[in-house]
């Protein structure tokens, strides 16, 4: 069985199924950890809606609660060395801004993923 391709999530995008099933994990993750996320179902601003509300949670959390931080980001599966670099490397960004695209790419990676094992290809 061949690994979807990764590299173009945008694909998926379209897909109302994985986006839904993206934004329920995103809600289920946070819920963890106190913090509520909502999504209106519609897909053509999903992406924009859950990142607005991400955002200054996690912007929140870095300022003032970084073990619990720490923590959502390894409950999530968020890779360390992406991390580490925003928040500690050269480069001046909005580190929080950034955590927030990773969170939210890395939550529909583990839906393609787990729909594909499930089904088989879609």
């Amino acid at each position: 069985m061949e690994l979807p391709d990764l590299s173009k999530l945008e694909v998926y995008y379209q897909k109302v199924e994985i986006i839904q099933a993206t934004a329920d994990q995103i809600i289920k993750d946070f819920q963890w950890f106190d913090e509520q996320i909502t999504f209106s179902g519609q897909s053509e601003s999903a992406y924009q809606e859950l990142y607005d509300q991400i955002h200054p949670i996690i912007d929140r959390m870095l300022n003032l609660d970084a073990a619990r931080f720490f923590s959502l980001l390894y409950a999530i599966d968020v890779e360390e060395g992406k991390v580490q670099k925003l928040l500690f490397g050269e480069e001046a960004t909005d580190a929080s801004a950034e955590i927030a695209k990773l969170i939210i790419r890395r939550e529909l990676i583990k839906v393609i993923l787990r729909k594909h094992f499930s089904k088989g290809a879609f």
